[in-house]
């Protein structure tokens, strides 16, 4: 009887610890948005739209720095703060491109999709006083030069600027929650932190964020997505004991995510690019790739074990 009281208490408190960081992260979010939106803030503001969006993905960090604090508890290390280099950097860097260009081309075999190598699919969402003169400078590269500018620049702005942001969220996500959910089984952890990081979205897709044809759609599309994300994100940082490379492998992600734009005609936002069906398969073979690896590679089994 006592054992079964002590194994209640455990599992009440585990359930604290997250819901603690859960709540506070997810009201401030959306009382943000909420008054961003009441204000007049659209996908349509541009720059106003991505500083009010950068923003927006520094408050998870902003919720976990806070509660560490209140509880009067260490920062770095709890949260996996670590930029010691390890071969899981590279792996962040290189498996979102992999999963941007495998849902590149799983798109090409959806009947109404082709691609496009001058562009079609960008210019054709452009009014034509921009499209042309876009075209004009595009076409200045030959495709090919331009597809490893493409992928340059993706690995740039994702160790840089973007993983910046993107830590703003991985340090509340795989940092403050992860930690939380110290305890639980691998896919019940993923679970919850891609659930709740893709509903944590909810007002952005709702304004037309990576979804603009069908926002209501989207948000289901974006919870779905942020849960297969998850678990290969998750993996990672546990592997190279460092947040540090869930905010690369997120900033490179959204570096190179809109690839499919550039490149795709035809279809829509529900079915191409990463955050569509194509991504869905695209993140379902990657992470077969990942457990396979885990499984029989490493043999450590971490996808089938408790986090640690």
């Amino acid at each position: 009887m006592k054992q079964t009281e002590k194994i209640s208490e455990n599992k009440n408190c585990t359930m604290k610890n997250y819901l603690q960081f859960i709540i506070p992260v997810c009201l401030v979010s959306w009382a943000v948005a909420g008054v961003a939106i009441w204000l007049g803030m659209r996908t349509t503001l541009g720059l106003a739209y991505t500083v009010f969006g950068s923003a927006y993905m520094l408050i998870p960090a902003v919720c976990a720095i806070v509660l560490q604090k209140i509880h009067k508890k260490q920062i770095v290390q709890p949260l996996k703060i670590s930029f010691k280099f390890n071969r899981w950097f590279l792996a962040a860097i290189l498996t979102p491109i992999a999963v941007s260009l495998l849902a590149l081309g799983i798109n090409l075999l959806f009947t109404d999709v082709r691609f496009s190598a001058t562009y079609e699919g960008l210019l054709s969402r452009l009014p034509a006083e921009q499209a042309e003169p876009l075209q004009q400078q595009l076409l200045k590269f030959p495709p090919f030069i331009f597809f490893l500018i493409q992928l340059v620049s993706a690995v740039i702005a994702g160790c840089t600027i973007n993983a910046f942001f993107a830590l703003g969220e991985e340090l509340g996500w795989r940092g403050y929650l992860l930690m939380a959910l110290s305890g639980k089984r691998f896919w019940a952890a993923s679970l919850i932190t891609g659930s709740i990081w893709g509903i944590w979205h909810f007002p952005l897709i709702l304004l037309g964020h990576n979804y603009p044809q069908h926002p209501v759609t989207g948000v289901f599309m974006m919870t779905v997505w942020c849960i297969l994300l998850t678990p290969v994100i998750t993996y990672t940082v546990l592997k190279s004991k460092s947040v540090i490379t869930a905010a690369i492998y997120h900033g490179t992600l959204n570096a190179i995510a809109g690839i499919s734009i550039l490149y795709l005609t035809g279809g829509n936002d529900l079915t191409n690019g990463a955050t569509g069906f194509a991504g869905f398969i695209a993140l379902a073979v990657i992470t077969s790739g990942f457990m396979l690896y885990d499984r029989y590679v490493t043999k450590e089994k971490i996808f089938f074990s408790k986090i640690k």
